[in-house]
């Protein structure tokens, strides 16, 4: 595969996928670690640096970690946290490359077509990073011309172009530097190999009959000798988040610190599919397994504003009694609509036109989607029927019609034609055989001794006389 490639690695990935979920694990000073399941016992394998100076490290089982630091907070692994990090490293580097890859330990992506977009490769380089760090991760970036060597270069954050430069700095590296399972850093220090030159030095068949037949695919791979068999990564034709969070929790603050982090994958999601949000669904799991609790909220427009979806899911929350702790969230997009930026004020640059959607996506958020209504024109010829409910900001349009009066009395009411001069007329509406509300009349627009101009008809079906059924303004 030829092209240059960026690596995109994180480090202490287990420690970051909690530190990103959990607001209170945010004090440096704290002694944090991670643990997990290794050879039978619980076993710390990450730690921030404040465990560290108190004398825990990776590797130390977790009683002999508490014992040196009693004051230590240990969490466990969680590997769903691990996983949708990754997705968000992903759905941030598709922004600058469509290819993309996970690489088990990092993400990849081809950079060489791209830097031209952002002028060389150190300013593709910063947007990458700047956009990450944005998000709350600490990672590291490296290039390489093949993409195994990628995430490899980037835990030092090497930035190497020409493949015999690769090749030339990998004979020097030591082999704990390299992706390598422990059965097979044991069987090569079990042969006296320090060095990737040390075992670049053995005859091919000797070292796939005493190392294995992988080991060589291995190594001519992130020198460039064959091709690294790759699974593009796609983002996800619809948006269904799922978070797992690392400490169970029924407060709101945690849950709305989770949402923010939700939003922000959200919200790179629709702008790579070019989607704007119309409706956002989402489901609080409790630990206890017991009644999932759903969150709906509607945008009168279709768009997205993160403050203003964290104000809705919080009017939302706000009144729901949690019976146990939240360990799930599920978030999901699936109504959405082909994005349109909204038109600004030529001047000020501001959206004018937005103030009226987000009040209606407030009372919506109060008072249920059932609670508001609005008014749309109906097609029906009778001026009684010509109107229908409708969900507050559709646009239905109306069909053509003669002038009608801004205003239409509940109940037509009798009248004397001695007291009324007609002016235009009649318009003969003769309607609903069908529904049993059958009408035959003749609509006239007049005036009053007193100058008001009125709508009146005199009906013939289904009794006779004459009745005034509105006023113009």
């Amino acid at each position: 595969m030829s092209g240059l490639w960026t690596g995109i690695f994180c480090p202490q990935v287990a420690l970051q996928a909690h530190l990103r979920l959990e607001p209170d694990f945010g004090d440096p000073e704290r002694p944090l670690a991670v643990h997990d399941l290794c050879r039978g016992r619980e076993r710390v394998i990450e730690c921030n640096r404040s465990a560290r100076r108190h004398g825990v490290a990776p590797g130390r089982t977790l009683a002999d970690a508490l014992a040196i630091a009693p004051e230590l907070h240990s969490v466990a692994r969680c590997r769903g946290a691990e996983s949708g990090l990754f997705e968000e490293i992903a759905l941030t580097a598709y922004q600058y490359s469509h290819q993309v890859a996970l690489t088990g330990d990092g993400v990849v992506l081809e950079s060489g077509g791209s830097r031209r977009m952002h002028g060389d490769m150190d300013g593709l380089l910063s947007a990458i990073a700047g956009n990450l760090e944005e998000k709350g991760l600490f990672v590291r970036l490296g290039t390489a011309p093949v993409p195994a060597a990628a995430c490899l270069l980037a835990r030092g954050r090497r930035h190497i172009q020409q493949l015999k430069e690769l090749e030339l700095t990998l004979a020097e590296w030591p082999l704990r530097k390299l992706s390598l399972s422990t059965a097979e850093m044991d069987r090569l220090e079990g042969l006296g190999l320090k060095r990737v030159r040390d075992v670049l030095a053995l005859p091919r068949f000797e070292r796939e009959r005493r190392l294995g037949r992988e080991l060589n695919r291995y190594l001519d791979r992130i020198r460039g000798r064959q091709q690294t068999p790759l699974v593009y990564w796609q983002p996800p034709e619809a948006f269904h988040h799922l978070l797992e969070l690392p400490v169970p929790s029924a407060r709101t603050e945690a849950l709305m610190f989770a949402f923010n982090r939700m939003l922000q994958h959200l919200e790179e999601w629709l702008k790579i599919r070019d989607r704007g949000l119309t409706a956002l669904e989402v489901e609080l799991h409790p630990e206890d397994r017991g009644r999932v609790t759903h969150l709906a909220a509607g945008l009168g427009r279709p768009g997205f504003q993160r403050d203003r979806l964290l104000e809705l899911l919080r009017l939302k929350l706000e009144p729901v009694r949690l019976g146990a702790a939240i360990e799930r969230l599920v978030m999901k997009a699936e109504s959405t609509l082909e994005r349109r930026p909204p038109q600004a004020d030529l001047w000020s640059g501001t959206n004018v036109n937005d103030a009226w959607p987000a009040l209606l996506d407030r009372l919506r958020a109060r008072v249920g989607e059932d609670g508001l209504s609005g008014l749309a024109p109906k097609a029906d010829h009778r001026p009684e029927r010509a109107w229908q409910w409708t969900a507050p900001g559709k646009t239905v349009t109306a069909s053509e019609s003669p002038p009608r009066p801004n205003w239409l009395l509940p109940r037509p009411r009798p009248c004397r034609i001695d007291d009324l001069r007609l002016v235009d007329g009649p318009e003969r509406i003769e309607s609903g055989w069908w529904d049993g509300h059958d009408c035959r009349r003749d609509y006239w627009t007049a005036h009053d001794r007193h100058g008001n101009r009125l709508w009146v008809f005199r009906e013939y079906k289904p009794r006779d006389g004459w009745f005034v059924h509105g006023l113009f303004g």
